[in-house]
């Protein structure tokens, strides 16, 4: 007797800031899977930047990608996507990595902390794919804000000397330790692919010295003293030192 073959359910996954980065490569890599396994909601600001992805995947995949707008800082936007996927299924949220941008990461990474623990008996993973420098248009939106230019204007000659160290340390960092958005990507496949995914994936061990400080220095201080260094360099005379 000839056997049909039964098609595979789609699992569904929710990423933001797909016109560009790693949220574009996974996008893509996600919705142009042979097998079809994934549908894809693509979301972005400004939709118009959708055609990025779609010249990634020639046009295709009507049925494993749907553009969705959204501005996380809207909540009309916020609305008006959480409608749009009502009702269905969510397996997957990817939420494609500075005192500002760091701590928008430390509230992420607690609530996935808290999420995991409250989620376990109901058989839901929470897994944070943890990333370092990535090429992508990150450091040029973060040059954006020269020193010499009209969004630091007014600010102390110290300040603006501590800020121009900061922009070379990350210069140095996106040159010589930047990893590709293809390798970055690989991470993501593999959580989404295990069944069982762990709380923290790491997609460089660039860092792992650093991390490992925190928790060897109770106080916190000689953390704070080895980040220092490590993202301003150490002072020289005090040349720098406000």
């Amino acid at each position: 007797m000839e056997q049909t073959a039964v098609p595979m359910e789609q699992t569904a996954v929710l990423i933001t800031g797909c016109s560009s980065g790693i949220g574009l490569g996974l996008a893509a890599r996600l919705a142009a899977d042979p097998a079809r396994r994934f549908k894809v909601f693509a979301t972005m600001r400004d939709l118009a930047k959708g055609e990025r992805l779609r010249e990634r995947l020639g046009g295709g995949c009507p049925e494993t990608l749907e553009l969705l707008q959204l501005d996380v800082t809207d909540p009309r936007s916020l609305a008006a996507a959480t409608r749009r996927v009502l009702g269905q299924r969510l397996d997957v949220l990817g939420v494609p990595f500075n005192s500002i941008y760091c701590a928008s990461k430390f509230a992420v990474e607690g609530l996935c902390e808290s999420l995991a623990v409250v989620l376990r008996p109901f058989n839901i993973h929470v897994t944070l794919v943890e990333c370092g420098p990535v090429r992508t248009g990150f450091l040029q939106n973060l040059q954006r804000a020269d020193p010499e230019g009209s969004e630091l204007q007014g600010l102390d000659a110290d300040t603006q000397r501590l800020y121009r160290r900061y922009l070379r340390h990350c210069r140095g960092l996106f040159r010589d330790a930047a990893q590709e958005v293809e390798e970055v990507l690989q991470v993501f496949l593999d959580a989404i692919g295990t069944p069982c995914p762990p709380l923290r994936c790491v997609t460089t061990q660039l860092f792992a010295p650093l991390a490992r400080l925190k928790l060897a220095s109770p106080d916190g201080s000689d953390y704070v003293r080895a980040m220092h260094d490590f993202v301003f360099g150490p002072d020289e005379d005090g040349g720098d030192q406000p």
